[in-house]
């Protein structure tokens, strides 16, 4: 079952990584807001546009330059040394910067705004990285939610604290001296926590480094290239900023222009959305069952262009206020809406990117994960400039409302995802998998940790419904190929499923021995791949739940290819199953969601066992069932 993710902050493994992430974000956010603020009312609003802007693109340009050295930096020193040193460095960035804004001295500023955004290039590669080597697998997904939404939290404090303290910047007051308390004090802390971090040797000690930051950045997109699924989650997550970029620059117009709201409502608007982005992020290790879950990406992602569409139809009839406080807008009507889709689309968001992250870290080489994260990082950084690019386009040459913005923006990602998933396969037949699996049964199960994480592996179940391979390609977090009886073609949806997983459709029982020679090769090519395999050998459903005599040819497997073999029973995926066998079929009664109960035994290598000896410990472990 899933794992309680909130555990593993009491953990030295990861607690000190995430105190040392949130503060991070939380120091960079204030200083970064509170220069802003300064800006706008200590200038002329073309003077404070400018300057804005510049501080803006300076705190990307980093990414640009230093993600591909940060990246290589980072697999081949000790990440957690690494990371203290960064945290040093921001200690000496926040001196600078408490110096810049009690001069006034907005160009030394913008300078502190470059060393900001070098260190977060830096130390993005570094945490990143860090978490699958301090993290087991199936500890993965939940420590990534974490993360997430601890740096959402960290942004939203950090915003909230530097626009408030700047407020208090008038002759007698002590704004300034307060937020250079809190930026000392975070970077300290920041520093101490980190000085927790357990020691994380590095992968590729003796890499010799590229500071071409292009070469390089084309070499290691190319590395990232032979594995499709990473490839196109770093596209599918570099999209996702841009789309968010869209939504989430234009929330200060947004409210003005279209809601008629003051600062209270934006500061309500992006709280709504982090708190979205946040509790998204958690879900994710909990519909997931704590296991990295692609099928949940297709669905992120139709709900962010829902939101999204909404948001934009919704605010188009909304009847605009003028300068409303929040007692203002929350009394007008469509308001609670219009906060509800924007939490929503925050919801989804985190739902679309944990995943994506998780499996960059899990399917990328040990040996440049870090380098793979931090060349995502510098295509992130890319998209949220061309999302800057797509808004002037739209709002200011083609004179676009924003409601109507927020729509095409949102098609556009319909567009978009779609593309990538065509090219990925896996995460639509993996969502197809996961609807009926998690809507018609009430799926628990044991020993799945039995099952090998990667090499060629076979799994070796009883038959007991149609939907039975559905159950077990949810359940088994690897990819499942199943070698498949012809009738089960006869569904639908289980053809398409099965099409979609590369299925082996096989009649064992059929004289044809060319056919039968041709299902041997094909289950041995695979194996030598690598590949997982699961096979039914009963070659039919049980009408009674019981174990039904094995078919001659699993014989042949076995003895092709010496591979762990996982015996599985499965246990009332039917209500026809068990205990039914003396009942006619026309008054057997089928359970409302029944209960499924999936238990994995000892795995035992294929050339030391034989069909007789499979038989028994299946048998066993569904005389097993009520220990269960």
């Amino acid at each position: 079952m899933a794992q309680n993710q909130f555990k593993l902050l009491g953990t030295r493994r990861f607690l000190p990584l995430f105190i040392t992430q949130v503060l991070a974000v939380f120091s960079d956010n204030l200083y970064k807001n509170a220069l802003i603020v300064l800006l706008v009312f200590r200038m002329t609003e073309e003077e404070a546009n400018t300057l804005i802007n510049i501080a803006t693109s300076l705190y990307i340009l980093p990414y640009f330059l230093f993600s591909a050295s940060a990246g290589q930096l980072a697999d081949k020193i000790d990440k957690s040394k690494l990371i203290r040193i960064y945290k040093m460095a921001e200690i000496g960035i926040g001196l600078v910067g408490i110096v810049a804004l009690f001069t006034r001295h907005y160009a030394l500023s913008l300078a502190v705004i470059f060393c900001y955004g070098t260190y977060a290039a830096l130390f993005s590669a570094a945490k990143f990285s860090l978490i699958p080597q301090q993290l087991n697998r199936i500890e993965l997904l939940g420590g990534n939610a974490l993360i997430q939404m601890g740096s959402f939290i960290g942004t939203l404090a950090g915003t909230i604290v530097g626009t408030l303290l700047v407020g208090f910047t008038h002759p007698g007051q002590h704004g300034l001296t307060y937020i250079a308390i809190i930026l000392i004090c975070v970077a300290l802390s920041g520093y101490l926590a980190s000085c927790a971090i357990p020691k994380a040797p590095a992968p590729s000690p003796k890499l010799h480094i590229n500071w071409n930051p292009v070469v390089h950045a084309i070499r290691v997109m190319y590395s990232a290239w032979q594995i499709p699924s990473v490839f196109y989650s770093i596209l599918a997550i570099a999209w996702f900023w841009l789309i968010t970029t869209a939504y989430l620059a234009q929330i200060p117009n947004f409210t003005r222009a279209v809601l008629g709201g003051s600062e209270e409502v934006i500061t309500l608007l992006l709280c709504s959305l982090t708190v979205g982005t946040a509790l998204g992020s958690l879900l994710c290790n909990w519909l997931s069952r704590g296991r990295i879950e692609p099928g949940l990406i297709p669905l992120g992602a139709i709900g962010i262009t829902c939101t999204g569409m909404a948001l934009g139809f919704h605010s188009s009839h909304f009847h605009t206020l003028t300068n409303a406080d929040l007692t203002q807008f929350f009394n007008s009507q469509g308001s609670f809406l219009i906060l509800l889709y924007i939490a929503l689309f925050g919801v989804f968001g985190g739902i679309f990117t944990v995943p994506l992250y998780a499996m960059i870290q899990d399917r990328s080489s040990a040996e440049i994960r870090a380098q793979i994260i931090a060349i995502s990082n510098m295509l992130n950084s890319l998209f949220i400039v061309a999302a800057t690019l797509l808004s002037i386009t739209f709002l200011d040459i083609l004179q676009i409302s924003i409601p109507k913005y927020f729509v095409i923006i949102a098609l556009l990602n319909l567009v978009v995802v779609s593309l990538i998933f065509a090219k990925l396969p896996e995460f639509i037949m993996r969502v197809l998998l996961l609807l009926p699996a998690r809507t018609l049964y009430k799926v628990n199960f044991k020993g799945l940790d039995q099952i090998p994480n990667e090499g060629p592996a076979l799994i070796v179940s009883n038959h007991i419904s149609f939907l039975d391979p559905v159950i077990l390609a949810d359940i088994v977090e690897r990819y499942v190929r199943f070698v498949a009886h012809p009738a089960i073609f006869k569904s639908r949806l289980l053809r398409c499923i099965l099409h979609m997983s590369d299925a082996i459709p096989i009649g064992l029982d059929l004289d044809d021995p060319n056919s039968r020679e041709r299902t041997y090769k094909a289950i041995e090519e695979s194996l030598e791949n690598g590949e997982l395999l699961c096979i039914f050998p009963e070659g039919k459903i049980s009408e009674d739940g019981e174990l039904q005599p094995f078919l001659k040819d699993i014989e042949e497997i076995l003895r092709r290819k010496s591979v762990p073999v996982i015996p599985i029973a499965l246990h009332g995926a039917d209500a026809q199953a068990e205990n039914t066998a003396q009942q006619p079929k026309k008054k057997r009664k089928r359970r409302l969601f029944p209960e499924v109960l999936v238990i994995a035994g000892q795995p035992v290598e294929s050339i030391n066992t034989d069909s007789e000896s499979l038989q028994k410990r299946m048998r066993d472990l569904k005389k097993n069932k009520e220990n269960n």
